[in-house]
This record gives C-alpha cells, sequence and structure tokens, in this order.
C-alpha cells in the first residue's frame, strides 16, 4: 500500500470513527454501556426500549444505519448476541434480505460480547448493506428487531429505519443474487464505534 494510500485509509477510518461517535450522542443517553457482566441478570424484555436509526455517511459503497437499544428499567442488567432483523416497506411487506451475522465493508467481525447496561444506557447495533447499483426497487421503511432476554423471554421492537430513499436500507433491482441484498449485522457492542469494522 502506497504512503498516499494509507493516508487516506487512516482519514476515512478517522471520520467514519466520528461519524459513529455523533450518531451514538442522537441514539442515546445515559452512562455509557461497559463489556463484562459478573452476576447481573440478562435485561428483562419490557424494560428495554429500540431508538430509531441513524444513517452512517457511505464512503465505501456499504449504506449503514446504527440503532440503539437502552435500558429504560431502574436496574443495571445485560444485554448480549446478535439480534434478528427483518426490514419491512411501505406497505408493511418483509423485503427478502439475505441476513449476515457481522463482516462486510462496515461491520465488525468480532464475537459478540456481554454489554452491561446501566440505567438509561444503550448498547448499539449496526446493519449494512452494500448501494444499489441498478437501481432501488423497493424502499426499507420500517425495521424490527429481535433480541433474546432475561428469563426466557424475547425483546422485539420496530421503528423507522432512520434514512430514507437509495441511501438507506432498499431492497436493489437485480435479484436475490444482486450485492445490495445482503445486509450484515453487528452484535449488540457497549459503543458505537464497537459495531464497526473502521476502528
Amino acid at each position: 500500500m502506497s504512503e498516499a494510500a494509507g493516508s487516506m485509509r487512516r482519514f476515512t477510518w478517522a471520520v467514519i470513527a466520528a461519524v459513529l461517535a455523533s450518531a451514538a450522542g442522537c441514539a442515546g443517553a445515559g452512562a455509557p454501556a461497559s463489556s463484562g457482566h459478573g452476576r447481573l441478570a440478562a435485561c428483562a424484555a419490557g424494560v428495554l426500549v429500540l431508538r430509531p436509526g441513524t444513517g452512517v455517511v457511505p464512503m465505501t459503497g456499504e449504506h449503514a444505519v446504527l440503532y440503539a437499544v437502552a435500558n429504560r428499567g431502574a436496574q443495571t442488567c445485560t444485554v448480549r448476541g446478535y439480534p434478528q432483523v427483518r426490514l419491512y416497506d411501505a406497505g408493511g411487506r418483509v423485503l427478502p434480505f439475505r441476513y449476515a451475522d457481522g463482516g462486510g465493508a462496515y461491520v465488525t467481525s468480532g464475537r459478540p460480547a456481554t454489554v452491561v447496561l446501566a440505567s438509561g444506557a444503550a448498547a448499539y447495533v449496526l446493519v449494512a448493506k452494500y448501494r444499489c447499483d441498478l437501481g432501488t426497487a423497493r424502499a426499507a421503511v420500517t425495521i424490527e428487531l429481535t433480541l433474546p432476554a432475561g428469563r426466557g423471554q424475547v425483546f422485539a421492537a420496530r421503528e423507522l429505519v432512520g434514512v430514507a430513499g437509495p441511501p438507506g436500507l432498499s431492497w436493489c433491482r437485480g435479484g436475490p443474487q444482486d450485492p445490495g441484498q445482503l445486509v450484515t449485522v453487528s452484535p449488540v457492542e457497549p459503543a458505537a464505534q464497537a459495531a464497526s469494522s473502521l476502528h
């Protein structure tokens, strides 16, 4: 790699890290989340809430949206794992994306870790897909995120995708094997930057 290319890559990472940090500030407030759990219980489904998505500036052909899962309960608890994701169009129809746990240009390939959520703190999930080179067929309007919760419960919530139109998480023209039909999802992470591979 040339010195110029290396400098450009470092600059790109710095810009994306700044965007993710800014998005984290918009996505959720409260005490920071942390890794590690001791003897803390998993968060009950009823204390978790999904925050609307915040777009990440596309720099590699990849479009990414950051989501926050916040603890609105009074007690500190934990979350862990890859959420299941479904995207829906304006008519409420499921968009038939293929999904992958981690990977791609933006999303971390790191394994899930237990995230400690103090009252008011948020964990972060990054959802990304490649752009639609042949154009958009159907726009994703809402997202459903499902995550295991305490006592055998399941946390499930829907929220607006947060980024409309082609820069969002749209279903592409070109059929199911188009590169833009694969969505990668990070595990829940204690910080927005940790959900990305570009840090």
